[in-house]
């Protein structure tokens, strides 16, 4: 199930930075031109949770091959069972990754990116925003992907290209079933990331969410109200300008089942489990696809 997860997570970010619009710049003078900046001694460690299953990962770059090639200790682990070891050769010039092994599989190595990572800036499928990590403020890129299946979040600092955080909820299909998951993959450790890097043009989301349309949210995910009641709610959040719709209307009914995940996405919401972002981006995927009516 891990692996199968873990391809689906590795297609969905892959499929991600074709749509942003993302090409790869080299501005940083210790790193060869387009390449992936990491030194032998560099390490990244990730807390990755599917369910009530926790696992973790860790990269360690070992020496340079040669001028191109990198070795990558990968260490793997399931709920603290015995880790899992295996050496990788990572190509930093075309940030592609394999086994050690003659014909191992070549896949893109998004852990980290090449940096600084040049993107469409006029492309609304990415934004910057100001995140914490281990006390440091940085600058994010972020973006989001909703669709009838659920909604995949992704963040990459700017800087460094190191992946922060991916969180996806929705229906994945595993064994051949879907099945409703929530799943995220938290960068908890590195010496990538060691001072402050923030920029003027980022900027964090200001939501301000009245308790009463979370309280909507938990009676509308346990079956307690119905859609119209619930969309009573999205009407608030459009005229008060937490969300922004192409027209200036408002909802006035739905035209299509509203998708489960949805459901479950307020219900998570409303117990904290995930971020106002993730419950809006729901929110307005229901709007751009029609399913309420603007």
């Amino acid at each position: 199930m891990k692996e199968k997860y873990e391809n689906i997570i590795i297609l969905t970010t892959a499929l991600l930075l074709v749509q942003a619009g993302f090409a790869f710049a080299q501005e940083n003078s210790s790193c060869p031109s387009h390449s992936v900046c990491v030194h032998p001694g560099d390490h990244l460690k990730y807390q990755i949770q599917m369910g009530v299953v926790k696992s973790s990962q860790t990269y360690m770059f070992g020496d340079m091959i040669d001028d191109e090639n990198i070795k990558v200790l990968e260490q793997s682990s399931i709920d603290q069972n015995a880790t899992e070891n295996s050496t990788l050769i990572l190509n930093v010039k075309t940030g592609f990754i394999h086994g050690e092994q003659k014909n191992s599989t070549t896949v893109p190595f998004l852990s980290i990116l090449p940096t600084p990572i040049a993107y469409n800036t006029t492309s609304t499928a990415v934004t910057t925003e100001l995140e914490d990590f281990k006390g440091f403020k940085r600058t994010a890129l972020v973006t989001t992907q909703t669709d009838a299946n659920g909604s995949f979040n992704v963040q990459y600092d700017k800087q460094t290209g190191v992946l922060l955080n991916e969180h996806f909820v929705g229906i994945a299909t595993i064994l051949g079933k879907p099945v409703m998951v929530e799943s995220s993959n938290n960068l908890v450790e590195t010496n990538i990331i060691n001072s402050d890097f923030t920029e003027a043009e980022s900027s964090t989301s200001d939501i301000s969410i009245p308790n009463w349309i979370k309280n909507n949210a938990k009676w509308w995910s346990e079956g307690s109200i119905d859609d119209s009641e619930f969309v009573k709610g999205i009407q608030y959040l459009i005229s008060s300008g937490v969300m922004q719709v192409p027209h200036d209307s408002f909802p006035s009914g739905t035209s299509q089942q509203i998708p489960s995940w949805i459901k479950s996405n307020a219900g998570w919401w409303s117990e904290g489990k995930i971020s106002d972002q993730d419950f809006l981006a729901g929110i307005q995927y229901l709007i751009n696809a029609g399913i309420v009516k603007v």
